[in-house]
């Protein structure tokens, strides 16, 4: 309903067309991020942290200058660089695709699993979460998953 309230340049039915700056075309003082919106990048969640981070430091920017949104032209332009990408894939198995030198480092197996296990620690925002992660991974290496049902 809001694509058909804004002009005809929302016209792809997957989300709002925005610009490179999250601006919702056909409307003022509007962005869209993450799924919602439509951008040349791909919908990834590692995408809309991105763009949550950028556009809350733009809009800091503009309010800290005028409170106008015009001095959002002045801001420069979402820019997204893929850092890499990390997949469980089961039986204490990961895959990693990492950019290196201008390539691709792939890599998978158990070794992978221990990075990737690292990464998903580090970014638990608590000790106590890290604690508990922990004690249901260690739960689970020595007692196996519990597949019953009550």
């Amino acid at each position: 309903k809001l694509r058909e309230r804004l002009s005809v340049m929302q016209d792809n039915p997957r989300g709002l067309v925005v610009d490179d700056l999250l601006r919702v075309k056909g409307a003022k003082d509007m962005w869209a991020l993450g799924d919602c919106s439509v951008t040349k990048y791909a919908p990834l969640a590692q995408v809309a942290e991105r763009q949550g981070k950028w556009l809350a430091q733009a809009l800091n920017k503009i309010a800290d200058a005028d409170n106008s949104s015009d001095e959002m032209d002045k801001v420069t332009p979402f820019q997204y660089t893929s850092y890499g990408s990390l997949a469980y894939i089961g039986s204490d198995k990961a895959i990693a695709e990492l950019p290196f030198f201008n390539r691709s480092l792939t890599s998978g197996g158990a070794a992978t699993y221990l990075f990737w296990r690292s990464a998903y620690l580090s970014e638990l925002l608590s000790i106590r979460s890290m604690v508990f992660v922990l004690y249901d991974w260690t739960k689970k290496t020595i007692f196996g998953r519990d597949i019953s049902r009550d």
